[in-house]
């Protein structure tokens, strides 16, 4: 083999077989190359070899980088000189990451272009662009080429178009292209693809990972079943303003509802959802929600409009606004609901949790908080939902509440709190003839927790003092009253652990006594008003509290001491707490006797009797489990378990039971579970057995396949008494394009626990 050796500014050996040519070329080819090295050579049968320039070939003092040189292989050359070369057979040229192959490329190292004509592949940042011919700029990768296929590996993208130029950055734009992220056997047939977009015109922005068709039209299974003269389209999951696909459902007490949302990506920290909705019952609907988050703030505003209800003939509106402040040691925020009438939500809530909703809160607050102590100021309003005959009370208005609260501070070995709070209690327009007035509250504590590794107890003191000045008292009360209840506790906790196992699993498990003393004496507050104090259902939390009243206008008399003991199971590795057990009761040393009466019935000597398990008994199993027993009849007044398995992702089955003495007794199951390879069965029951009556039904089935999903829902649930609402959604997912109809995936993500939308799961099978 001959060697060809420069002497001065060389410092590579080149070998130049006859059998072809192979240039390494580390910048673009020059006139100086081609003048050094003229040669013509006609490829052979053997592989080509490969001829590696220096930049001081080139008449380049510096050398270039590797990253920025080019490199070029070909079976044969030709040269005119400065002007153009053609490489012909085998063709490869790469530059950073570009890579070009083609049978011919005649280069221009003056434009820096490349005209490739048969078998011509552009390959950049995850594409692969085909073509018989077309020109690509080898610095920047910008292409025109025709009758193209494409692949954008990222989002599964690929298709064929008459012609198509790329911007060297993230642009492709399609003339009649087909589209699609479906499995096809090659992208030139797009049009196979169980569905695939066609236009006059398509930009792919892989920075903005965004579609932009005109003269759109979307086919599924051959049927075209979207066309418009503009269609945007995110091809990820990122967002971008334009008209989302259409809503389509229908509902008992309202008809054929059609919304064509469209969201306005105002900035990265704003936007806006409009969604006019046509309802067939009723009339016309716009809605709107927008929001922010900035540093210091984020808010959320959301607006349902309807004029002239075709079915009441009144005007009907939904209101809601949250926003929220915080800057250093500054809080301050507004909750804002309201709606048109009683029974607006009835009408229109596609939810049972929405539609219960009997109370709206209307709140605005400002607050200033240290470390160890803060102040704050509000004002509360309420918008009380009165059902039919289904009376309830209004809840006093807070105008204002002032709060000033000292964290527990250390003192020596103890901690102390402290904390007031003035509040003026009005009440609502509607019921003006109950009592409403001040109050002022004090609260101190004082206590000493002592904490080692075997045990732990905690003494404590507190101080509550009331006083109030008050208008509209009944008969035989006066317009000021007063109490002082201090309250005495001691709280123990003996800690013991072992090593063991569960379910075949190395653990740590724990044994946890602990009891607890409390002492309060009978202070007569018949002459305190109930502006916010309510009976708390009993429970193993609340078994452990100072006061067995939720608000500040009791405080209980207690003589009473509390047991429990908690096991807990923890991985022997990673410490996390696997299952718990806990049993509890507390026992009155002496019947108390300050009774809210009307609202509670006289307490006995001895509490319920509260047992708990939860947590995983297994890998795919989960269980919580609570009951309360009668310590007077031993009877079960109360109970609720939920149990939940979940071998995969897309197989969950949960199953719920909640009972309480002559008030509840339901039962609720739900899940999810393929019914084959690709369809899947998805619902919920909730039944009440005391009203022998569906609080909520779902059923659904949904069909996926790799690149997209139908979904059937119906739901069923109680408004009011006596009035349940049905829906219908159907929605047809196109992954990579959008959905079309009705959406339930919020819906049976919030119904049923641990759902996954089926077309995910199979991606994770």
């Amino acid at each position: 083999m001959n060697k060809i050796k420069k002497t001065r500014n060389t410092c590579w050996d080149v070998p130049a077989p006859a059998s072809g040519r192979s240039w390494h070329l580390r910048t673009p080819v020059s006139a100086m190359v081609l003048l050094a090295l003229a040669s013509t050579a006609q490829a052979q049968s053997t592989p080509p070899t490969r001829l590696k320039m220096d930049s001081s070939l080139l008449g380049v003092k510096t050398k270039i980088p590797d990253d920025e040189a080019t490199y070029i292989s070909a079976d044969s050359m030709t040269s005119n000189g400065a002007e153009e070369t053609t490489l012909e057979g085998r063709v490869e040229v790469r530059r950073q990451g570009l890579r070009l192959q083609s049978d011919r490329i005649i280069y221009s190292p003056i434009t820096d272009r490349a005209t490739a004509k048969g078998n011509l592949v552009v390959e950049k940042d995850n594409m692969r662009l085909k073509a018989p011919e077309g020109d690509v700029k080898v610095g920047t990768g910008e292409s025109r080429l025709n009758k193209p296929t494409f692949e954008l590996m990222d989002i599964k993208g690929k298709g064929r178009a008459e012609r198509l130029q790329y911007d060297g950055i993230s642009t492709l734009t399609l003339e009649n292209p087909n589209y699609t992220v479906c499995q096809v056997p090659d992208p030139s047939q797009a049009d196979k693809g169980d569905w695939y977009v066609t236009a006059d015109s398509l930009e792919l922005d892989q920075t903005e990972e965004v579609g932009r068709a005109k003269g759109a039209k979307v086919v599924f299974k051959d049927v075209p079943i979207l066309a418009s003269p503009y269609l945007s389209f995110p091809t990820t999951n990122r967002r971008k303003s334009g008209f989302l696909p259409p809503s389509i459902g229908t509902v008992s007490n309202s008809g054929l509802e059609v919304t064509t949302p469209y969201y306005w990506n105002i900035a990265p920290d704003k936007d806006l959802t409009l969604y006019p909705t046509l309802i067939s019952g009723r009339g016309a609907q716009l809605g709107a929600e927008g929001r922010y988050l900035t540093p210091h703030q984020d808010g959320n505003l959301k607006f349902d409009y309807l004029p002239s209800d075709q079915k009441t003939g009144q005007d009907r509106y939904a209101v809601s606004v949250l926003q929220n402040y915080n800057k250093g040691n500054y809080y301050a925020g507004l909750n804002l609901n309201g709606v048109s009438d009683d029974q607006y939500f009835v009408d229109f809530s596609r939810t049972q949790a929405v539609a219960s909703q009997r109370v709206l809160l209307r709140e605005g607050y400002f607050a200033y908080r240290e470390d160890n102590w803060s102040t704050s100021v509000r004002a509360v309003t309420h918008q009380t939902l009165q059902l039919f005959n289904d009376v309830i009370v209004e809840p006093y208005d807070r105008l204002p509440e002032v709060a000033v609260e000292l964290n527990p501070t250390k003192v020596g070995a103890a901690f102390v709190s402290v904390s007031g709070l003035y509040t003026d209690f009005a009440n609502p327009t509607s019921t003006p003839n109950r009592v409403e007035g001040s109050r002022g509250v004090t609260r101190a504590r004082v206590f000493m927790p002592v904490n080692r590794a075997q045990f732990s107890f905690t003494p404590a003191l507190s101080v509550q003092a009331n006083s109030y000045d008050l208008r509209n008292q009944a008969t035989g009360f006066g317009p000021t009253a007063s109490s002082v209840v201090p309250t005495a506790s001691l709280d123990g906790t003996v800690y013991f652990d072992r090593k063991t196992s569960l379910f075949g699993r190395a653990v740590n498990q724990t044994l946890e006594p602990r009891i607890f003393y409390l002492y309060t004496p009978f202070k007569d507050q018949s002459d305190q008003p109930l502006f916010d104090t309510t009976v708390t259902d009993q429970s193993l939390s609340r078994i452990f509290s100072e006061n067995r009243y939720a608000g500040y206008d009791r405080v209980a008399d207690a003589n009473q001491l509390t047991f429990a003991v908690t096991s807990r199971f923890s991985d022997a590795i990673t410490s996390e707490e696997l299952f718990s057990m806990t049993a509890g009761q507390r026992l009155n040393l002496k019947t108390p006797r300050l009774v809210l009466t009307g609202l509670e019935a006289p307490v006995t000597s001895d509490s319920d009797f509260f047992l708990n398990a939860r947590g995983r008994i297994s890998k795919n199993y989960y269980v919580d489990a609570t009951s309360q027993f009668s310590a007077e009849s031993g009877r079960h007044e109360r109970g609720n378990i939920s149990l939940g398995y979940s071998p995969t992702p897309g197989k969950q089955l949960n199953f719920g039971y909640r009972y309480t003495r002559n008030l509840i007794d339901q039962f609720d199951v739900s899940g999810q579970w393929p019914l084959s390879q690709r369809w899947s069965g998805v619902g919920r029951v909730n039944y009440s057995m005391l009203d022998k009556r569906l609080i909520e039904g779902v059923a659904g089935l949904e069909y996926g396949e790799g690149c997209w999903a139908v979904r059937v829902v119906a739901q069923r649930f109680a408004t009011a008494p006596q009035l349940q609402t049905t829906s219908l959604f159907l929605q047809l997912e196109l992954s990579g394009l959008g959905r079309i109809g009705s959406n339930p995936i919020e819906l049976l993500s919030r119904r049923v626990p641990g759902y996954t939308p089926f077309a995910s799961s199979l991606t994770t099978q």
